[in-house]
């Protein structure tokens, strides 16, 4: 139960969205599929006076162009999963999406949007996106930007939104096949201990494997040498995230063998 009186809001129009954010500022949250802001607010973790719903604001579509698929900030976790456009141009967050934990209602009502912006250590999407190479188109009281991915996530549970701003769309480049993603969780029904999504491409390019959950942001690592993998996850994960779920000596002792099958299937999948 939420103990707090809220004013809600539903604008139909982007600015509006934004100004109100920003004339609010800290008392204000943004709603989007709602799985981290509902339970926050229930145990009284996270206390504001107005929410702002995103629906009305047609942010829940999957795009495709020659190079890139637009991903809407509030497409959830279901929608990805039954996208064919999803599953044949961007089989990487097909993957992680399948596979993410809470069963249908977080896959019903989590968004690939609202786990960017949380930018938890152990979510699925945001080593997916940094992998991937997206990029993050914001709107705000001063117009719109784009960030890629990699510079989205600036620490431990928080972006580069800065206040008023919403993200709007997730800026995908295809890549078809040549992927790979792996996690390792406690139990079936667990945050994952760490994740590692893993790109090789059709081989004109770089590979690299990204490491979730095992730092405070993801851990891109540019690399398709499997041999020296062991040795360059050890040089770069010198800070490991810590929290309840494991200690950070431990997802340090793990983060090569996850990075490392992640980066195998990639490969594999490339030469099909």
């Amino acid at each position: 139960m939420i103990r707090t009186h809220l004013r809600y809001h539903a604008p139909d129009d982007i600015r509006e969205a934004c100004a109100l954010l920003a004339e609010r500022g800290e008392d204000a949250a943004v709603l989007g599929g709602g799985t981290w802001l509902v339970p926050l607010m229930t145990r009284g973790e996270r206390l504001v006076s107005d929410v702002v719903d995103l629906r009305r604001l047609g942010l829940g579509a999957i795009a495709e162009s020659d190079s890139h698929l637009a991903v809407g900030a509030r497409v959830t976790y279901a929608d990805v999963v039954a996208s064919d456009v999803v599953r044949r141009r961007a089989p990487l967050l097909h993957m992680a999406a399948t596979g993410v934990t809470g069963g249908r209602q977080i896959h019903n009502l989590g968004t690939v949007g609202g786990s960017a912006c949380y930018a938890f250590p152990s979510s699925d999407v945001p080593a997916c996106l940094v992998a991937l190479g997206a990029r993050m188109r914001i709107e705000g009281p001063d117009g719109g930007r784009e960030v890629g991915a990699e510079e989205f996530f600036v620490d431990a549970f928080r972006s580069a939104l800065r206040p008023g701003e919403i993200l709007t769309t997730v800026a995908i480049p295809v890549v078809e096949r040549g992927v790979g993603y792996h996690k390792l969780k406690l139990t079936e029904g667990s945050w994952p201990i760490a994740t590692a999504a893993a790109v090789a491409g059709d081989g004109a390019g770089g590979a690299n494997v990204t490491l979730g959950g095992v730092a405070r942001t993801p851990l891109r690592i540019d690399t398709a040498d499997v041999d020296r993998l062991d040795a360059i996850v050890a040089e770069r994960v010198t800070d490991p995230w810590d929290d309840d779920l494991a200690p950070g000596w431990y997802r340090q002792s793990v983060a090569a063998a996850i990075a490392r099958r992640a980066l195998e299937q990639a490969m594999e999948g490339r030469e099909r």
